[in-house]
């Protein structure tokens, strides 16, 4: 095979902090190799100086065996050949699909005009081939977060690619379409281009990949071939100890100390929803993209009016009419989308971490000693990896930001805490921990959902499952019943086929 990337000797630091020593990385023609580490490792740093986002302290760039000089421009780097998918999606809201898919290079006309029609054409063009129907006159804000993740995949392909870097690309698609993305993986191998495939999915990395890199602490691990390792050697490469497996029993707590109860909930996505939760139980909500589970946790906690519906907290019905009252109810929400509604980016550790606990009901005065104890605490309790707690949430890693969502409710002192998509991005070893953090708030008697579109996380975790399919429950399973099977069956109602 012909060399087509060679990055050697590659070192990167900031704000004093070494996230890169001296890495070597390398991907033939043709070759899908995986990119594995945990959060902070340093994968997508290493891919951003590729990118041309950042540029690297050593080290040089190679691509088809001409240098790649420092400092080259991400729309230079994109004209050599090289496209790059990010982690967290880049997308303008208030433009079109089409012109965000084509931003900076749209198609023109002989007086030099933008030409809107064609720009379109090619625009459904590139969706269609990833199985979308999506209208490219459509606004991007106007798209749930599924689509946005499949138009910035369709931006990276339009280009003239010979590398594409894919940075967690299925941590917010559906099963259908994570097949249609691996089938255009596989393609796009065939027809000679490379791709580097960064997930924490390592399933995921099995399953498509030739080769896997591993990083740790900014060092270089190993490059193995794929069918000499299972996903278990990946992740014990990873976090340089071996990875046990966390297993769950049906909740054995008390059936009746029923801590939320939502009945009749109905809009125009949801129909006559009822549940309970109970004190120290971890729910898990399963179900298609579409299916109607975060639009039940924003009824739930005020951000969504429903038309009809009551909900009861430890017996007494309430009336929430907004997220301040949600957290007065001691009520918590990890939302799905960390950088548009779980943090404020251009703040720090510890202003994310301390909002909401300055929210209830603490008056004017934010004690700066008290928030930066409850910041450390955070820091320690979650591992999260900072030069302090001080440091900007935008230069922390996407599972570090992830888990500074999560301390935020922490230090809440909520009852009931909703997770939803609670460890996407998040590394195995950070995952692991995560469970842990999960298990131990609901033996303090925590009541949780957790909202998961990864399967193998709903059967890890969860000790019952409520299975959602478009706006109606379809099944609900205790965790000695769970099996992928059967949630699938009554996420996609086949029973109702039947």
């Amino acid at each position: 095979m012909t060399n087509t990337l060679s990055m050697r000797g590659i070192s990167k630091s900031f704000f004093g902090v070494e996230v890169l020593h001296k890495v070597d990385f390398t991907i033939e023609k043709s070759e899908i190799m995986g990119l594995c580490g945990e959060n902070g490792a340093g994968k997508s740093t290493l891919m951003k100086i590729l990118a041309g986002i950042h540029p690297q302290d050593a080290g040089e760039v190679v691509f088809k065996g001409n240098p790649i000089r420092r400092g080259t421009r991400p729309l230079e780097v994109q004209n050599l050949g090289i496209s790059m998918i990010h982690q967290e999606l880049y997308l303008l809201d208030e433009l079109t699909v089409a012109q965000n898919i084509f931003l900076c290079r749209e198609p023109r006309g002989r007086l030099g005009l933008i030409d809107f029609g064609r720009m379109n054409e090619e625009a459904a063009a590139l969706l269609a081939k990833l199985g979308e129907r999506i209208d490219p006159r459509r606004q991007v804000r106007d798209l749930k977060i599924a689509q946005k993740q499949m138009i910035e995949i369709a931006k990276a392909i339009s280009f003239n690619v010979e590398l594409l870097v894919m940075d967690e690309p299925t941590s917010m698609l559906t099963g259908k379409e994570t097949k249609i993305l691996f089938d255009l993986i596989a393609s796009l191998s065939a027809q000679g281009i490379g791709v580097v495939y960064i997930s924490h999915r390592l399933q995921e990395i099995i399953d498509v990949c030739h080769k896997v890199t591993v990083l740790r602490d900014g060092h270089l691990v190993a490059t193995r071939p794929v069918p000499e390792v299972t996903a278990r050697d990946i992740a014990s490469l990873m976090v340089g100890r071996e990875v046990q497996e966390s297993k769950v029993s049906d909740f054995a707590g008390d059936p009746e100390a029923v801590m939320l109860e939502v009945r009749g909930v109905a809009d125009d996505m949801l129909k006559g929803i009822g549940f309970k939760l109970r004190k120290g139980e971890i729910l898990g909500f399963s179900g298609l993209v579409g299916a109607g589970r975060t639009e039940l946790m924003e009824v739930i906690f005020g951000i969504r009016r429903p038309r009809t519906g009551e909900l009861l907290i430890e017996g007494r019905p309430v009336t929430i009419r907004s997220a301040i009252e949600a957290i007065r109810a001691d009520l918590g929400f990890v939302t799905e989308d960390r950088k548009e509604t779980g943090l404020v980016l251009c703040r720090d550790i510890g202003d994310n971490s301390n909002y909401v606990f300055w929210q209830k009901g603490r008056g004017f005065f934010k004690p700066a000693k008290v928030s930066a104890a409850n910041a450390k605490r955070m820091i320690e309790r979650l591992a999260i990896r900072c030069s302090s707690p001080r440091q900007l949430v935008s230069n922390l890693s996407g599972g570090n930001q992830q888990k500074v969502a999560l301390a935020k409710w922490l230090l809440s002192g909520a009852k009931i805490l909703v997770l939803d998509e609670p460890t996407r991005g998040v590394d195995v070893g950070a995952r692991q921990e995560l469970y842990r953090i999960i298990k131990e708030l609901a033996a303090e008697g925590v009541a949780i959902v957790i909202v998961s579109s990864d399967l193998p996380e709903i059967l890890t975790i969860c000790e019952r499952v409520i299975v959602m399919h478009e706006g109606k429950i379809t099944g609900e399973l205790k965790s000695s019943e769970l099996s992928e099977d059967k949630v699938m069956y009554y996420a996609t109602n086949l029973q109702a086929g039947e």
